[in-house]
């Protein structure tokens, strides 16, 4: 059964397209009965649960109850409050049938067409709604999605809990976070050769990480002569195989390139090139990006000001695009083309300070361990 979702943060619940505010004690009520369905509370418990360390009257539990019954009427579909005659109160949960478009072949071919659309364009709000609704709309998200969507949304915790999920269908995105926290990208590099000679690793997966993931490692690792030649192939590939969805990708790669070898000329061709096809494909991630690389070519040519100005409009895409993951890769090369660049100020002591909130924020020092403990056991 499809379950409720409950959000401390303005006590909300919602079900589908419903959304229901409680008042704060309401909320509590609702949520500790609808954690323990089918099961008979009587006042004083409910006291004891909702109302710990204070002194209400039976009344309290009847007012609330009637106040809860009221706001979810329109959720008496699903579930119900009832009343124990000389015990007290029972929330029952109702069988709700699965709507008969989850087992229709061309909805589910539409609406993956719209999930990738909406991927490719950075529309995290749209993802997030699609995720949400998925029985709404009668379709399933797959598990490649499903990875996509939660290492979007920044639930990086979640690729160690889902034992359910092997290690090889993860491994992609554990990389990546990874490569997040681990300041030795020599280390990270290494993971993700040994991940491309493993067979385990799904193809669509493989092919990202053997044309761009090693490529960004081998520039972060200043081996400019493996990055070029890897740089060289990967565009050959991407433009044989005709992948459109990698090729801002590549064109920022190349630009990161340049910039690392200070190759003004290039920078600037290779620029003008990008803008013109973000012109006529507008995706947002990759604009975002294309705005902090344009703020690093600033920096290059002592211009902080103005790179200030791309960096904060870069950032607020990609909070725009509710992509948490390109967040912290733009703070981490922010933060190495300012070393590179020799650019030890104000801005250095900024992004460090913002890289440590985003570490803390989403749990990654905590992580870290865990995720090379698994590295180690199946990559080395």
């Amino acid at each position: 059964m499809e379950k409720i979702k409950f959000s401390n943060m303005g006590f909300k619940v919602t079900y589908r397209s419903e959304e229901i505010i409680f008042l704060p004690r309401e909320y509590r009520l609702f949520k500790f009965l609808y954690q323990n369905p089918y099961r008979i509370f009587s006042r004083e418990e409910l006291l004891d649960a909702v109302w710990p360390m204070e002194d209400p009257v039976d009344r309290t539990v009847d007012d609330h109850i009637y106040r809860v019954r009221k706001k979810i009427e329109y959720l008496s579909s699903v579930v119900e409050i009832e009343t124990i005659r000389g015990q007290g109160y029972l929330l029952s949960l109702k069988e709700v049938h699965e709507s008969p478009l989850l087992k229709d072949n061309e909805v589910s071919t539409q609406v993956k067409n719209l999930f990738h659309k909406y991927h490719r364009y950075g529309q995290g709000d749209a993802l997030k709604l699609l995720e949400e609704n998925q029985n709404v709309f009668g379709f399933h998200i797959d598990l490649p999605n499903l990875l996509y969507l939660q290492f979007m949304k920044g639930d990086f915790s979640w690729f160690l809990e889902a034992q359910e999920i092997t290690f090889w269908e993860k491994c992609f995105y554990l990389l990546h976070i990874y490569s997040f926290i681990e300041l030795d990208k020599m280390k990270c590099l290494d993971y993700f050769t040994c991940a491309l000679s493993a067979e385990e690793i799904p193809e669509y997966q493989r092919l990202e990480m053997k044309l761009l993931s090693r490529l960004s490692l081998l520039i972060y690792t200043k081996q400019l002569d493996e990055a070029a030649t890897l740089l060289h192939q990967s565009k050959k590939e991407i433009d044989e195989k005709k992948i459109e969805g990698f090729i801002p990708l590549i064109f920022i790669s190349e630009l990161c390139l340049a910039l690392l070898q200070k190759d003004l000329q290039k920078v600037e061709v290779r620029m003008e090139e990008t803008k013109k096809y973000l012109v006529n494909y507008p995706y947002l991630r990759e604009i975002a990006n294309f705005s902090i690389v344009k703020g690093i070519y600033c920096l290059l040519k002592n211009n902080e000001s103005k790179a200030e100005d791309y960096f904060d409009k870069g950032f607020q895409l990609l909070q725009e695009a509710k992509f948490i993951p390109g967040v912290l890769m733009n703070i981490n090369m922010i933060l190495f083309y300012l070393d590179e660049f020799g650019l030890h100020g104000r801005l250095q002591t900024y992004y460090r300070e913002l890289k440590k909130k985003y570490l803390q924020e989403y749990k990654l020092n905590e992580l870290h361990s865990k995720i090379e403990l698994q590295l180690k056991y199946h990559l080395k």
